[in-house]
């Protein structure tokens, strides 16, 4: 193919043997529409006398996009339509084509999709590629700084391309005005040819200012040394698309009406010496988000058949309008604990006391003071006979929308506690689902 938040951390760590990837950003589809805020519909891409009008539709009986069961379908489907992203012009079908400019943008990384196309009729021509983000298409934002492709700050790398018409392999490729010195095409073949498209696969590009290399099911398919190209070195958007037909796709099938591109997620990753991973995907370190607002209410307790009979009472109340969690816990050991001193919850083990916490979000990980509050119940403001007493910290780390871990300490103490903690439903419950899960199923 030819053709804000910007996310530079830096080139990655060449050379270091520790660094794996950590996420940046990756869009998982889990919604049931298009993110807007992280993709614009390329309603004014007329290019390759390529025959389909690029639409934003996905809400309609015939949308061109689908966000569903946890992906994006971009379909093409056969039927004339006055284009009006075009001022009228005709075209025989509508597809869609979605960008990144100005919303996600990155500079050297790791960058990976996860892809399947859904057909093997002559006449497609799916990609997922990538484009300098000073370029002269659409969004522009109207600051005068803006070039023609493929000029630098409009080069175009292909991280994959697939011609239904040559379809026993994909293709890598570079546009440039800098030949060979900035890439060149190659065509990675397909073991299990033609109908390997029709599987999913994972593509990726990672990308420093002196090489790039790419990879599919994160096995090495290129290399190119870059030393000597003076482009390639500024931030780079993402595009998706279907287009069909023209100089490229070639001759469409008769009998195709509908060709479907689908996406699992695309992630954009960054080196780190805390990671030892060797995908960006959302198994990759930083690729979780808690959903706090959803998910940091209700009773916890502790994931741990060891102390099954403790702590059973941690209880979490967030307040939206302070992005702030209230954590109250009634400690006590279990009868089946011999010593105290056994339990993870020996802090209230000798006056049976309510300890709370004040915690705020930094991610997925929430932390804040510790309280004690003795007397046998909690209240507030406190009632009599009762004393509240900050005691020492706590963080919970929210590792899945349904496992934390727990860690405390008492000041003045060697008191330090670490436990993983799941909520009480799903002890209880075979089919629980956290509230994030529940809303994105609905």
């Amino acid at each position: 193919m030819k053709e804000f938040a910007i996310i530079v951390a830096g080139a990655f760590l060449a050379g270091s043997v520790s660094a794996g990837w950590e996420v940046q950003w990756i869009e998982r589809f889990d919604g049931d529409g298009v993110d807007w805020d992280n993709w614009t519909a390329q309603t004014q891409a007329n290019f390759n006398a390529e025959v389909q009008c690029y639409t934003d539709d996905d809400s309609s009986p015939d949308r061109n996009y689908e966000v569903s069961d946890g992906t994006l379908k971009i379909i093409a489907r056969r039927g004339g339509v006055d284009c009006p992203g075009l001022g009228g012009q005709f075209k025989s079908w509508t597809s869609g084509r979605l960008n990144s400019k100005d919303k996600r943008e990155f500079l050297y990384g790791r960058i990976e999709a996860r892809i399947r196309f859904h057909n093997l009729e002559g006449g497609t021509w799916p990609a997922f590629w990538m484009l300098e983000n000073r370029i002269d298409e659409q969004p522009i934002a109207g600051d005068g700084d803006n070039v023609g492709w493929p000029n630098p700050g409009a080069s175009e790398i292909d991280v994959w391309e697939w011609f239904a018409n040559e379809p026993e392999s994909y293709i890598i490729n570079f546009f440039n005005n800098f030949g060979f010195a900035c890439g060149f095409e190659r065509r990675p073949p397909y073991a299990g040819g033609a109908t390997d498209v029709l599987e999913w696969h994972t593509y990726a590009m990672e990308w420093t200012a002196d090489e790039m290399v790419f990879f599919m099911d994160n096995d090495e398919v290129a290399r190119y040394n870059l030393q000597g190209c003076p482009v390639y070195e500024e931030p780079m958007f993402v595009l998706l698309n279907v287009a069909m037909g023209g100089n490229l796709g070639g001759t469409i099938d008769p009998d195709l009406d509908l060709a479907t591109l689908e996406i699992d997620y695309v992630a954009h990753c960054q080196q780190s010496e805390d990671s030892d991973s060797t995908t960006c995907d959302e198994t990759t370190s930083g690729a979780f988000q808690f959903e706090s607002a959803q998910d940091a209410d209700g009773q916890w307790v502790i994931d741990d058949p060891a102390f099954a009979g403790n702590a059973q009472g941690l209880t979490f109340d967030y307040m939206a309008f302070a992005d702030l969690m209230f954590v109250s816990w009634f400690t006590y050991v279990d009868p089946s604990v011999s010593s105290p001193a056994a339990g993870v919850d020996v802090v209230g083990a000798q006056d049976n006391r309510w300890l709370t916490a004040q915690l705020t979000f930094d991610g997925n990980i929430a932390t804040g003071p510790l309280f004690a509050s003795t007397g046998g119940r909690f209240d507030s403001p406190p009632q009599p006979g009762q004393d509240t007493t900050e005691v020492g910290s706590m963080s919970i780390e929210f590792t899945a929308c349904d496992q934390a871990i727990v860690s405390y300490e008492i000041d003045g103490t060697a008191l330090v506690r670490e436990f993983p903690i799941i909520p009480l439903e799903k002890r209880v419950n075979g089919g629980f689902q956290c509230a994030s899960e529940a809303a994105t199923a609905t």
